[in-house]
């Protein structure tokens, strides 16, 4: 696991055109009001979303693993990803090792921060679970690439 997508960031791919030219547009229609700030802050900076495959561990003691595998473009696969229906207001933001999306639902402030969820499937059925509770939080948590336990190990923010 090396931590990077193939083609390396002074490559072009068009998935890495798209990672970088985010469609503000389709997503300020999508929500019906303007990108909020923490997408523009976490897409602000496209070469750390080349940056995946990898744990993140809820901080505090929490037992909460997960497994962020890829960031994806903004643009229409942020709002049905994969072909996935998601609640109304959702933006699609990554997957995991599944290539189940993690959405969050943008609050009414204009920073638009809110709580993160996992659509995938769980006892045999597509389910919506709650990962975190906001995206600020979630993209700070610790992150890692080892299977073992991430202790020691500080907060490496995306």
């Amino acid at each position: 696991m090396s931590g990077f997508y193939e083609p390396s960031p002074t490559s072009t791919s068009p998935f890495r055109d798209r990672l970088f030219h985010p469609q503000w547009a389709i997503i300020e229609r999508a929500l019906g009001r303007p990108v909020p700030g923490i997408l523009r802050e976490l897409y602000g900076t496209p070469e750390a979303l080349l940056r995946g495959h990898f744990y993140l561990d809820q901080p505090g003691g929490g037992a909460r693993r997960v497994w962020l595998d890829l960031f994806l473009p903004l643009d229409e696969e942020a709002l049905h990803p994969y072909g996935k229906l998601l609640p109304a207001g959702a933006v699609a933001f990554a997957d995991d090792e599944h290539g189940d999306p993690y959405f969050f639902v943008p609050d009414i402030t204009v920073y638009g921060d809110g709580p993160v969820y996992l659509l995938g499937v769980h006892e045999g059925r597509e389910d919506i679970q709650p990962v975190a509770g906001s995206l600020a939080d979630f993209l700070h948590w610790p992150r890692h690439t080892a299977h073992g336990s991430a202790q020691g190990h500080g907060p490496q923010p995306i």
